[in-house]
């Protein structure tokens, strides 16, 4: 636990002169659920903090067997199944996913303001019989006050 943020940098440290920001990041695991319901999980960022990238990866990939699913959407916000942060992404095919985000996205990204939650959710489009698939999804931010 750092009580303050942790900066770096040369000589006398300000916001815009010869300063930067430790990165750090948070990571959480959500597993899909065979029913093919909804599920999430989260992870708290601290206030002022900017968030410099999201990773998606597929740690375990799943085996729909004799289920229904053909697509196992995910999206990321700051409530279950929100998309303030990635819009709906398939992650049916594993590995590390490719996130795209938009111009409103990356707004929201750069100030989150308060102590946040950010939510992975994974809604898969059916059942998924035989082997469960597990999102890794890591956080990588900067605290900026």
């Amino acid at each position: 636990y750092i009580g303050s943020t942790l900066r770096t940098g040369s000589g006398t440290l300000t916001d815009t002169v010869d300063g930067g920001f430790v990165v750090v990041s948070q990571t959480t695991t959500v597993t899909t659920a065979a029913a093919g319901t909804a599920t999430s999980a989260s992870i708290t960022l601290p206030a002022s903090s900017q968030i410099i990238n999201i990773i998606a990866d597929m740690t375990v990939n799943e085996v729909v067997g004799a289920g229904t699913a053909t697509t196992i959407p995910m999206t990321v916000g700051t409530a279950a199944a929100g998309t303030q942060y990635v819009s709906s992404t398939d992650v049916f095919a594993g590995g590390r996913i490719a996130l795209t985000f938009t111009a409103a996205q990356l707004t929201a990204m750069s100030d989150i303001g308060t102590n946040t939650s950010v939510f992975v959710t994974l809604d898969p489009n059916g059942t998924i019989v035989t082997t469960q698939g597990v999102i890794r999804l890591t956080v990588v931010y900067a605290q900026k006050v």
